[in-house]
């Protein structure tokens, strides 16, 4: 899992921006966290880094948006884990 925690600033223009931030929450892996102004704390958790450099360019690209920086990011290669069965 591939995790990045996100700065998105939006545009000065309120109907656009609450447009966008709609997208985002409907899009699947964004969960939209606080707000500080024009900015918003957004996490995005995707399966691999490619497919968060996707989403990121993605969330660019949305009308209403006009920033997207990348403040964290973590990602887990632990293994599924091995249940043992028997006594």
């Amino acid at each position: 899992m591939h995790t990045s925690g996100l700065v998105v600033t939006f545009a000065d223009d309120p109907p656009l921006a609450r447009g966008a931030q709609l997208e985002l929450a409907a899009a699947g892996p964004f969960t939209l966290g606080d707000a500080n102004g024009p900015c918003r704390a957004v996490a995005l958790e995707a399966a691999d880094p490619k497919a968060a450099r996707e989403w990121h360019e993605w969330a660019e690209g949305l009308p209403g948006v006009v920033g997207v920086e990348v403040v964290f990011v973590h990602w887990d290669e632990a293994e599924q884990e091995v249940s043992h069965v028997g006594a």
